[in-house]
């Protein structure tokens, strides 16, 4: 087992390289977080943001990042699996004093001839005291030797031998391997030529870039202690296009860094400003409410109303109290949705999308809505993936139509067809025996339209607000209201398949009246239902003759009782009683239980 530990500056770089990859080289690093301590461990931006957080407690702290790496001896590949890893890993950062600070262990399973796992911490621990590094080569290599003792690890052989002991080496091979270590540590974070000299200076390290008469830079090299070593005597990746290129990633790493920030500041504003909407929807809804009992226990005396509306005075105050607190959570996502749409008008991009899909995830109401904003998604890579593929290749293009050593050839020619369906817009589509040509034609096209635009009206998805009947339409309503019980009795012995009361309920529900039906059974075993009929004298006459005729049928029936109101039952049957009475003049009599589906 072999370990390398790195002190560096930026969080942000080290774990998302762990998860992701490098910026330039990603690939699927197959990483398994063993155990995380005082950091999240869903994603490397919820990492790198809780260990930036807790390196808030030493700020004047710049290398506040330990990296270590530990590899195991291919012969000890049997024995390991994560369990074993971590305990390993965690003696590790017990003997190095890393156990009183925030710290991760993530194992990588991209190489399986090399096992190895990774560990981060914060050098500033639980207590804002900084963890010193100063001995961490003589105190890994004690630790390792201890661990492997105690695991009964393989011991690591074929190092060289300023691997194994660098307190060794001396002259130009000692100067060699500090320049190696200080560079290696000064590249993990710098970002620019001025901060890797700043960085060097601190461990007194100078650089100079040897440039032509013209300008162009061609070389560097680099001096400690009166000893200067080029760039690429120190190891090919010193040399000047290796160090500007690792810069030039540096650089991008943080700059996504800052963007990714940014990002997460504008979600905690939305998330804050959409919780500050439902707050102060919550607290109109209880203004309204206040004013709304202030207004009546001030109101004067104002005049007498009508016998019905007094009838049903409190009732209409239930209802309308029943009806505003069913309108509250919808006017609730109303608003909600009008500040999706809003955002999206602030922030017309994929981001912005982003952002309005999780603030709706989890709520079964915006299936609609996230459907739209995905399909909006979907059609902005489809441009960006046909623009890539036609508009995108419009300089290779232009370079490979202009031929080869020995002219014009295949390819050339290739290229000036299709250099042609980006400059002629209107030139008709290829046949369909030259299929390369057809694909890039047809993207073409499609990527010289624009792109599909981003958001949405929020009135589209408003939930439309329950409305509520006026005073006078309310008591209305409720005056012309009807119930009645109708008893049916049926002997034990006499009951059919379906029972007469379902049968009955059946037909005044065809009818246009409310049904419902309950049963019970007396001492003799008899069934006892009750039907309880609900019907409006507000419905239509035909309706109420119907519900009429089969209420009279049933009152003629053996085992059936009919408990109405008297006033009730005379109104009910004064509807189209003339009718009634006109249709049994002309014949001679209806037959039995004609009209009433009784049959």
């Amino acid at each position: 087992m072999i370990s390398r530990t790195t002190i560096g500056r930026s969080f942000a770089g080290l774990v998302r390289y762990q998860f992701e990859g490098r910026k330039d080289l990603p690939s699927d690093k197959q990483a398994e977080v063993l155990v995380a301590v005082g950091v999240r461990a869903d994603s490397a931006a919820h990492m790198s943001m809780d260990f930036n957080r807790g390196r808030q407690l030493n700020p004047n702290l710049g290398q506040a990042v330990w990296h270590t790496s530990l590899s195991f001896n291919p012969d000890d590949a049997a024995q390991l699996d994560s369990a074993k890893m971590l305990i390993i890993a965690e003696g590790y950062v017990q003997k190095m004093g890393l156990d009183n600070t925030q710290y991760t262990i993530i194992r990588h399973h991209d190489q399986k001839d090399n096992q190895h796992l990774h560990i981060i911490a914060n050098r500033v621990d639980n207590d804002g005291k900084t963890i010193k590094d100063g001995q961490n080569f003589y105190l890994s290599k004690v630790a390792l030797t201890e661990l492997i003792q105690e695991h009964g690890l393989t011991p690591p052989k074929g190092l060289r031998p300023e691997k194994q002991h660098p307190e060794r080496l001396h002259g130009v091979d000692l100067t060699r391997h500090e320049l190696k270590e200080a560079l290696r540590t000064a590249l993990t974070t710098a970002t620019d030529g001025k901060d890797l000299r700043q960085q060097l200076n601190e461990q007194d390290i100078t650089f100079r870039v040897f440039q032509t008469k013209e300008g162009k830079p061609t070389g560097i090299s680099f001096s400690r202690k009166g000893q200067t070593l080029k760039g690429s005597e120190i190891g090919r990746e010193y040399s000047l296009a290796g160090i500007v290129k690792q810069l030039e990633a540096n650089q991008a790493t943080r700059q996504a860094e800052v963007a990714r920030q940014e990002a997460d500041q504008r979600a905690a504003a939305e998330q804050a400003r959409q919780q500050a909407a439902l707050e102060a929807a919550a607290q109109e809804q209880r203004q309204l409410a206040a004013q709304r009992q202030e207004a009546e226990r001030q109101a004067v005396k104002v005049p007498e109303l009508p016998v019905v509306e007094r009838k049903w005075q409190e009732d209409y105050q239930k209802y309308t109290a029943d009806l505003a607190q069913r309108n509250g959570p919808i006017q609730t996502w109303n608003k909600i949705i009008d500040s999706y749409s809003q955002h999206l008008k602030m922030y017309p991009n994929e981001e912005g999308i982003d952002a309005v899909l999780q603030g709706m995830e989890g709520d079964p109401h915006s299936a609609a809505l996230r459907a739209e904003l995905e399909r909006q998604v979907a059609a902005r890579a489809y441009h960006a993936d046909q623009w890539a593929r036609s508009y995108g290749q419009q300089a290779a293009l232009e370079a490979k139509a202009k031929g080869g050593f020995w002219g014009k050839n295949d390819a050339s020619r290739e290229a000036e067809e299709k250099l042609k369906f980006l400059t002629e817009k209107d030139r008709p589509l290829p046949g369909l025996l030259a299929p390369a040509l057809l694909e890039f034609a047809r993207a073409a096209k499609a990527a010289d339209r624009p792109a599909p635009a981003v958001g949405f009206e929020g009135r589209a998805y408003h939930m439309p607000e329950l409305t509520s009947l006026s005073f006078a339409d309310y008591a209305a309503k409720r005056e012309a209201e009807r119930q009645l019980v109708v008893r049916v009795s049926e002997p034990v012995s006499d009951i059919q398949t379906t029972g007469r009361a379902d049968t009955l309920q059946r037909t005044l529900t065809s009818k246009g009246a409310t049904v419902s039906v309950s049963h019970t059974v007396d001492a003799q075993g008899n069934r006892v239902s009750e039907v309880v009929v609900q019907y409006s004298v507000q419905q239509p006459r035909h309706e109420l003759k119907d519900i009429s005729l089969v209420l009279d049928w049933a009152a003629k029936q053996p085992g059936h009782q009919v408990q109405e109101r008297e006033a009730d039952r005379a109104q009910r049957q004064a509807s189209g009683q003339r009718e009634v009475q006109q249709a049994q003049a002309r014949t001679q009599g209806p037959r039995r239980g004609q009209g009433t589906g009784m049959e």
